[in-house]
């Protein structure tokens, strides 16, 4: 008659409750990522950010032209004033 040790059950059982507890707070991380993937999709696909970046790229546009403008004013008058004398 062998005597069997009852330790190793006992470890697998509690090793598979660890591995069961393990999964389901991973299936939670999962879950909460995907929310806040689908969150910030919506915030960046959204009607009003798409307005926002085109008004944003205008608006960067308008200050090139009038960064041109003021120095092609400025060349000009530099340029008339050299040219009295």
């Amino acid at each position: 008659m062998e005597i069997v040790s009852t330790s190793t059950p006992k470890r697998k059982v509690s090793g598979l409750e660890e591995l069961i507890l393990r999964k389901e707070a991973l299936k939670e991380q999962i879950q909460t990522q995907k929310d806040v993937i689908t969150t910030s999709s919506q915030q960046l696909l959204s009607p009003a950010s798409i307005a926002n970046s085109i008004f944003q790229s205008f608006t960067k546009g308008m200050n090139v032209v009038d960064g041109i403008l003021i120095g092609y004013k400025i060349i000009r008058s530099i340029r008339r004033v050299f040219h009295r004398k």
